[in-house]
């Protein structure tokens, strides 16, 4: 799960509250830190990504878990990471990194970047700048939307109908998009703010056996657990 704060800070302890709830499934959680702009922009953070997922599905089986068996997941800043890592073919396999179950991204600032950077909240286009540059051929290279193609796994977009820059409108794009390659993808709208998208995942929520129900599509095994 990784952790959101624009690009530009956050850590990974902000995922805790959910490891409770990952754990009393069974199932491991790994929340990573990775280096944040604008001393180290875009693509550092996903080049971070990258590495520490295929270090950790080397190691893998010594915790008992199973290279096969990842789901990435990650809010906001870490949504756009996390999708960006599942649609880029190309970094994916230059790192090793092994096919996943599938990808939760929670709403994510930027499905779409070069959609995005026009769009964004006042208060917030310097620290987009921060991590995205003035170029358009690196907003490119930075966007979900631009780089998925038929290798990429199933994902789940969650998506703020509360947020006025309509990150579900990205989302949905996307979603389309993956499914005319022939890889599934779907829309979870909630009318829930951007934080508590984060914060209520893991409690007994209908919001949270959505999400779920994601995740046990995909593997039987994961599906048992989540009964």
């Amino acid at each position: 799960f990784w952790h959101g704060g624009g690009w530009t800070n956050g850590y990974r302890q902000y995922q805790t509250f959910m490891a409770p709830h990952v754990a009393a499934l069974g199932m491991l959680m790994v929340s990573p830190s990775y280096r944040l702009a604008p001393e180290w922009p875009l693509p550092c953070a996903h080049e971070d990504s990258l590495q520490m997922l295929a270090d950790l599905q080397r190691r893998l089986p010594q915790w008992g878990g199973a290279p096969d068996q990842v789901y990435l997941a990650g809010h906001s800043a870490g949504a756009h990471l996390v999708s960006l890592v599942n649609a880029d073919r190309r970094i994916r396999q230059a790192n090793g990194v092994a096919p996943l179950l599938g990808t939760v991204s929670l709403d994510a600032g930027a499905i779409d970047v070069v959609r995005q950077m026009p769009n964004i909240y006042p208060f917030l286009k310097a620290r987009y700048r921060e991590a995205f540059g003035d170029d358009e051929a690196g907003w490119i290279a930075a966007s979900p939307y631009h780089q998925i193609d038929r290798s990429a796994g199933p994902w789940l977009g969650v998506c703020s109908t509360t947020r006025k820059d309509d990150p579900c409108a990205q989302a949905r794009a996307y979603a389309e998009k993956s499914n005319s390659l022939g890889v599934k993808a779907g829309v979870e709208e909630q009318a829930m703010s951007h934080g508590a998208l984060n914060k209520e995942l893991g409690l007994a929520t209908d919001y949270t056996r959505r999400v779920e129900a994601f995740m046990a599509g995909l593997d039987p095994a994961v599906a048992r657990r989540l009964r």
